[in-house]
């Protein structure tokens, strides 16, 4: 075979080799692409935090329990506070011992009393919220009345007989995903709030 020809023969293979190797490389490229979906996303943003704080519920002549809750809303975000007595005195309140909770949950306000194993909820909208809860007591420390509303919305909870202890020692607040919540919780009319924030 002549020079020439060879040159040919040598450029015409070479081509084809790259093209076959160009071909392979694309076709990996594109079935790493491809190879497997993506597991879904966790249904929330960020993980989980939990803030444990001591208080004293009550006192003979407190006549109110309040809360106020504020948070950034959405629907896939769950912001609540739960009340109960710290029994093994290890600090936290473990979820055996928690006897009530109110809070937001993926798009709804919600209330449940776990020792009168009552619960309810209403729709709420998204954003910077806040939800106020006041219940008035009579001079048992026994709950009277409820006055619950959110960004000025009444939410018709119903009043049990249950949703207030006054041997209470512990609050805990948990986020679970993007929250950035601040629960103020106020005992009596003259004492000062206790403020819990979780950014």
């Amino acid at each position: 075979m002549r020079g020439a020809e060879m040159m040919v023969y040598w450029l015409t293979h070479m081509k084809a080799f790259y093209l076959v190797l160009l071909c392979a490389v694309a076709s990996v490229a594109f079935a790493a692409r491809i190879a497997a979906p993506l597991p879904p996303p966790s249904p929330y943003a960020d993980t989980e935090s939990v803030t444990n704080v001591a208080f004293c519920a009550g006192v003979p002549g407190d006549n109110v329990f309040s809360l106020s809750l504020a948070l950034d809303a959405s629907s896939s975000n769950n912001v609540e506070v739960a009340f109960g007595y710290d029994a093994n005195g290890n600090g936290t309140l473990d979820d055996s011992e928690a006897s009530f909770a109110v809070g937001w949950d993926c798009g709804e306000w919600f209330f449940r009393d776990i020792t009168a194993d009552v619960a309810d909820s209403y729709v709420g909208s998204c954003g910077r919220k806040k939800l106020d809860w006041n219940l008035s007591l009579d001079q048992s420390l026994a709950p009277k009345a409820l006055r619950a509303n959110a960004g000025g919305a009444a939410l018709p909870f119903p009043m049990t007989a249950t949703m207030y202890d006054p041997s209470w020692n512990v609050a805990r607040v948990t986020v679970r995903g993007f929250g950035n919540a601040e629960a103020v919780l106020k005992f009596g009319a003259t004492k000062e709030p206790l403020v819990i924030r979780i950014r």
